[in-house]
């Protein structure tokens, strides 16, 4: 590994591949979304689709925060302390835009809503008001690593603690607080409640770990000499996961949807190990994908649309994760707030990748458009 990892930080550009990474998942939210946010009942494929994207998923997105605190600029203490506050306060303004997506419907479907209608109306409301979901996580976990940045933790440190949390999570998961306002915070924090969609405390692995490996990956000077030796390792234990898996439950993907399903929200040590097993075999692939591409073409050009509208996806992906469930709620609500059938929901999802590129695109569109004025 000396020949690999260098002693001065030489690989200090953009890591493509977990760009596309980041991009890539955003479409399988897309559809896991159209389901899950519409309370419609998945179809065998799809189940089959969200076991796989549990594998990684949001875990993808918490180990890549860790990973730029390690490429960004604006990376001290202080910096991290102002996102992880931003981050949160981002979670409950865009909870008030999941309520008022919801309420929107409601004037015009209320005279003929249902008892069921009404109750997953109710219900939607009450958990989306409190909801946590990735914008707190990582609000919260940037407050961590702003405290341990500014305590100067090393490298193995941030290892050693990622493999720690991993092993305790599960035995602080709960543990209840009888005071009042400070449960209701430990509650978001590590507890369960329905509006509690992902616990810091659970994800807290993913980030430290993320941080370690971004600080190795300034110091790769062969990165494809590294992935070559790290593949065949995490293809190894991706492996064993799926055969513990399937020698587990057999074919009954009944009884695995609904573990594997618990096991994503709340990993063990052995579930972030082997989320970063897959982590790690598909940043491989797409950098051995990108690199034949570039040596095919050796000049520069353009990269294709779906290539751009990957890195699209991945650059601007909060906008995207906050601004694509409207669609869904517009949609349910005027259906009753009864949930879809499986082509229907699918249709949703392509309806509601259109609605969000449009926003997303107009956003900035006017962002930039500000900025220049500005100066």
């Amino acid at each position: 590994m000396r020949d690999i990892i260098s002693s001065k930080e030489v690989n200090i550009g953009r890591q493509e591949e977990f760009d596309y990474l980041k991009g890539i998942f955003m479409i399988f939210i897309f559809l896991i979304h159209s389901f899950q946010a519409t309370m419609s009942d998945e179809s065998s494929f799809v189940s089959g689709i969200y076991m796989f994207a549990t594998m990684s998923g949001a875990a993808i997105f918490i180990f890549v925060m860790g990973f730029g605190t390690a490429y960004s600029k604006r990376a001290d203490a202080g910096d991290l302390a102002k996102s992880g506050v931003r981050m949160v306060i981002y979670q409950y303004l865009n909870n008030l835009l999941y309520i008022a997506s919801l309420a929107l419907p409601y004037p015009f479907v209320a005279s003929s809503l249902s008892e069921a209608g009404l109750d997953n109306f109710s219900l939607s409301v009450w958990v989306y008001f409190q909801y946590t979901n990735i914008f707190f996580i990582t609000g919260i976990l940037y407050l961590v690593l702003a405290a341990l940045k500014k305590l100067g933790l090393p490298t193995t440190g941030y290892l050693c603690l990622g493999v720690l949390a991993g092993f305790i999570a599960p035995f602080l998961y709960g543990v209840p607080v009888d005071v009042p306002v400070l449960g209701y915070i430990v509650t978001l924090l590590i507890g369960d409640a329905m509006f509690v969609s992902f616990t810091p405390l659970y994800f807290l692995s993913y980030a430290l770990i993320g941080v370690a490996a971004g600080r190795l990956y300034r110091r790769l000077n062969d990165k494809k000499a590294f992935y070559r030796k790290m593949l065949p390792v995490c293809s190894a234990t991706a492996a064993a996961w799926w055969i513990f898996i399937f020698y587990k439950y057999g074919g009954d993907f009944r009884a695995m949807r609904p573990d594997m399903g618990y096991g994503y929200t709340h990993p063990d040590l052995w579930r972030v190990a082997a989320s970063l097993a897959h982590i790690f075999v598909f940043a491989a692939v797409i950098y051995f994908i990108c690199s034949r591409g570039k040596e095919r073409h050796a000049a520069p050009g353009p990269k294709s649309r779906i290539a751009g509208q990957i890195l699209y996806y991945s650059r601007h992906i909060s906008k995207y994760y906050a601004l694509h469930i409207v669609t869904y709620f517009v949609a349910f609500g005027f259906h009753g707030y009864l949930g879809f059938s499986s082509w229907q929901c699918w249709l949703l999802m392509l309806l509601s990748m259109g609605v969000t590129e449009i926003m997303v695109r107009l956003i900035n569109h006017f962002s930039e458009k500000k900025k220049g004025q500005s100066k």
